[in-house]
């Protein structure tokens, strides 16, 4: 009996198996692509060739230079003056005042340098969070309006390293090994970004 009910099993299981597979068979073989769209999105490429990013670097660069200017300003005050005090006599009351000024000068120096370098990491750091933020947004609304079910982020490989740390964390971040073409997004949300962004600017050029 035992013989019997092993058999009667094993014929069951055979039996089932066939019936599992006829199914898929016959079941569209596109239908999981189908259920389960896949996008690629370069979000390092879109910050290179996202038009707002090129027009905030440049005003970047210019607050940047408005701020070594002044600094530039600030030293050659001290050393025209340093220049005059040491014309002065040894022990002198103008010189000890512009000794005194001159250390007054160096402190608001080294205070407006600390200064400019604070507004303009928080002023980098403001743009790339703020066009970081316009990414995102922009994959997301193309990711709904084309039906998409994951749109996964992927970084061009570059393992140039100093340090062996370096490259392992440049291996740990890629998470995209492969792809095909057909699925990658990025020229697309690009375009789509620059387009809106043109036209922003354009109203607003001719609201002026």
């Amino acid at each position: 009996m035992n013989k019997i009910s092993i058999k009667y099993r094993i014929i069951t299981f055979f039996l089932c198996s066939l019936a599992c597979i006829a199914t898929l068979k016959s079941m569209p073989q596109d239908l999981f692509a189908e259920e389960l769209k896949i996008g690629i999105v370069d979000i390092n490429e879109i910050f290179d060739k996202y038009d707002k990013r090129t027009d905030l670097d440049k005003q970047l660069k210019d607050a940047e230079a408005e701020f070594k200017k002044e600094i530039e300003s600030k030293k050659k005050i001290m050393i025209d003056l340093n220049e005059e005090t040491q014309l002065l006599d040894l022990g002198s009351e103008s010189r000890n005042e512009n000794m005194e000024i001159l250390e007054r000068k160096n402190v608001e120096l080294e205070g407006y340098a600390k200064f400019a370098e604070q507004q303009l990491t928080k002023k980098y750091k403001d743009a790339f969070e703020k066009i970081y933020e316009e990414i995102v947004k922009e994959v997301d609304s193309f990711g709904k309006e084309k039906n998409y079910s994951v749109i996964i982020k992927k970084e061009k490989p570059n393992l140039q390293s100093n340090q062996l740390s370096d490259l392992q964390f440049k291996i740990g971040i890629r998470t995209v090994l492969y792809n095909s073409s057909a699925i990658d997004i990025t020229q697309n949300v690009t375009e789509r970004m620059n387009a809106r962004y043109q036209q922003e600017k354009a109203k607003n050029a001719s609201s002026e």
